[in-house]
């Protein structure tokens, strides 16, 4: 009955077949007819086409879309993209690229060095790039010698460098003004149609400077609900999901379908502790606070199966930075509750911000926070807000504890202190002030890697561990789940899909 139903057109056929689904009638996977198309389901509404921006409703977009210079592969090595090779001064502060030839936009105009530069510098512009601005201001001045050619002047000798040309995606200069709407870029695909809330479909570059894609399709539809999500791609109206939580992999992944994780340590969940708020004011309860998260039954429990439990906050192939304290975060409810009463805290009040409606695991980890706060004497509780608010009183410190989750966490050691604000040295919304700490990370995210920085980041890493502002509890994989033949999907270190080898094979 399920063949028929799929002879049928439109949306009532896609109806039939989710009520059968719903009542148990058809869960085995179904391979959508047209194998050169692919329709994929993301739940965040496309509002602009600016890969800037670098917001969830471009995560799938912008690698169909846009190139970068280069790419970072899985342990943070970068590799050739639209820059075919570069070379580094003996001091680490120029890098000269040179860029691919034969590079055109998808309306044929070739690609040069002064779009690279334009594309630089509006990263650097405060209005366009904000989620990079940090990793943007690591320029200082951008030549363009020749139309091959780009010599990038640097403020310091860091790595980081790097993951800003992973993530700084290059734009048409030529066009500023249509840059959010045109979607004009050098990538695999090119925008044919788009309607607002509903769908955005893309079509194979035939002038791709690569390889040519083996999809001629790619369609992106919105669906808010993540279930309805999973029962279109039970049902066959749908390829591939990029974004799940743990649950509903877990559930396709029962029925058949192909799951896997986009990356395992883009996300990190954390506790922030703002260290002005009385008793928070007192390391040793910022201590025990450490010492009561259990985070072994968070990463397992909340985050999953593919969680890792994090002390610090690099990522796995940073072994230099975190040399000797990958494991230094023990789980002791009764150190923690003999720290709390030498503290004269027991009994001591302390909210706990969270937002469970926009992120179930933050209020999970919140719940299983609380419980263990109870047991070493505090009263603990929990304020939930919604994301827009709870946004807003982070970024103004305007909480106590707060269950969170920071992003990018799978990049090199000097980007995640650029980048993210848990960590910055000044102006730290948790109210950590400390002068050894500015020059320690003023060091590494402007020094090469040597006997100097590896001091260092020793010195942070302790810092870190004795101050408690932010504890690192667990990794959060970005799952996928999509139907079976699906093969050839990439992802880069914070998740985002790149389709330029996605094929389906029987």
């Amino acid at each position: 009955m399920t063949e028929k139903l799929f002879g049928l057109r439109g949306r009532a056929a896609a109806l039939m077949v989710a009520l059968l689904i719903c009542l148990g009638l058809g869960n085995a996977p179904v391979l959508a007819a047209e194998r050169e198309n692919l329709i994929i389901g993301q739940s965040a509404d496309i509002t602009s086409f600016d890969p800037t921006e670098l917001r969830m409703g471009t995560y799938v977009l912008t690698h169909l879309l846009y190139n970068s210079l280069i790419r970072l592969d899985a342990n943070g090595r970068p590799q050739p993209e639209l820059a075919q090779s570069w070379s580094r001064s003996d001091e680490g502060k120029t890098l000269t690229l040179k860029l691919v030839t034969g590079v055109t936009f998808h309306d044929g105009r070739p690609l040069t060095s002064r779009d690279v530069a334009f594309s630089l510098n509006y990263a650097r512009d405060p209005a366009n790039g904000a989620n990079i601005l940090p990793l943007a201001k690591t320029l200082q001045a951008i030549e363009t010698p020749d139309d091959q050619t780009v010599v990038l002047r640097l403020n310091g000798a860091s790595d980081a460098i790097f993951d800003l040309l992973d993530l700084a995606f290059i734009i048409d200069g030529s066009q500023p003004k249509k840059i959010k709407t045109a979607g004009n870029g050098t990538g695999p695909y090119k925008l044919s149609r788009y309607e607002p809330g509903q769908e955005a479909v893309f079509v194979r570059n035939e002038n791709y400077w690569a390889a040519r894609p083996a999809l001629k399709k790619i369609t992106i539809k919105i669906i808010p609900d993540q279930q309805s999500g999973v029962m279109q791609l039970r049902a066959g109206t749908v390829d591939f999901l990029p974004s799940l939580d743990r649950e509903a992999a877990e559930q396709l992944a029962s029925a058949g379908f192909a799951t896997g994780v986009a990356t395992g340590e883009g996300r990190v969940l954390d506790i922030t502790l703002n260290t002005v708020s009385p008793p928070l004011n007192k390391p040793e309860v910022r201590r025990a606070i450490g010492l009561a998260l259990d985070r072994a039954r968070i990463a397992h429990d909340i985050a999953g199966p593919a969680a890792q439990v994090k002390c610090l906050p690099w990522p796995g192939f940073s072994q230099r930075e975190s040399a000797g304290h990958e494991h230094d975060c023990a789980y002791d409810l009764a150190k923690a509750k003999q720290l709390i009463e030498q503290a004269g805290a027991t009994g001591a009040p302390v909210s706990i911000m969270s937002r469970s409606q926009s992120e179930p695991q933050i209020g999970a980890m919140a719940q299983v926070l609380q419980s263990a706060l109870q047991q070493i004497g505090l009263q603990a509780s929990i304020v939930e807000l919604s994301e827009a608010a709870y946004i807003s009183r982070f970024r103004k410190g305007d909480f106590q504890l707060a269950a969170h989750v920071y992003g990018r966490a799978g990049r090199g050691p000097s980007a995640i202190l650029l980048s993210a604000v848990i960590f910055r040295a000044t102006d730290n919304l948790a109210g950590i002030n400390s002068r050894q700490y500015r020059d320690d990370v003023a060091l590494v995210t402007s020094q090469p890697a040597g006997p100097a920085t590896d001091r260092a980041w020793q010195s942070i890493d302790q810092f870190m561990l004795d101050e408690n502002w932010v504890l690192p509890v667990a990794t959060l994989p970005v799952l996928w789940a999509s139907a079976q033949g699906l093969s050839g999907v990439g992802f880069n270190l914070d998740g985002m899909p790149i389709l330029d080898q996605a094929r389906f094979v029987k």
